[in-house]
């Protein structure tokens, strides 16, 4: 995680983690991201014993509000990359290429630099 916040310094004002427990090949991982505009992006992850993984990340503008949410419940069958999709502001349902946070972090970084270009 500290190699992707360094990556991403420009972007990023403060991080916090506020769970970090492994035992075994369990891992349970909770962080919040202040970026440098004020939103805020939390992380949860959650790595099992059979290897399966649960994640969201879900990103907010500085009222809390949802900018986007990527995550991997099982909910959503009829898109193509199920179960990894987002959600948006708009309460719409897309498919999903970001399924890290590394993957998210550029995505963000993607729509930082757009708006320093316009």
């Amino acid at each position: 995680m500290l190699d992707l916040i360094a990556r991403y310094e420009r972007f990023i004002k403060s991080f916090h983690i506020s769970l970090y427990e492994r035992e075994g090949e369990m891992l349970r991982f909770k962080a919040q991201l202040t970026l440098t505009n004020d939103s805020k992006l939390f992380i949860k992850e959650y790595v099992f014993e059979n290897k399966e993984r649960k994640y969201a990340y879900h990103w907010t503008d500085t009222s809390g509000n949802l900018i986007c949410r990527w995550d991997n419940a099982n909910h959503w069958p009829g898109i193509s990359t199920s179960p990894h999709h987002k959600h948006t502001a708009g309460n719409e349902v897309f498919e999903s290429t970001e399924t890290s946070v590394g993957d998210v972090l550029n995505r963000i970084s993607e729509k930082f630099e757009d708006k320093l270009k316009g």
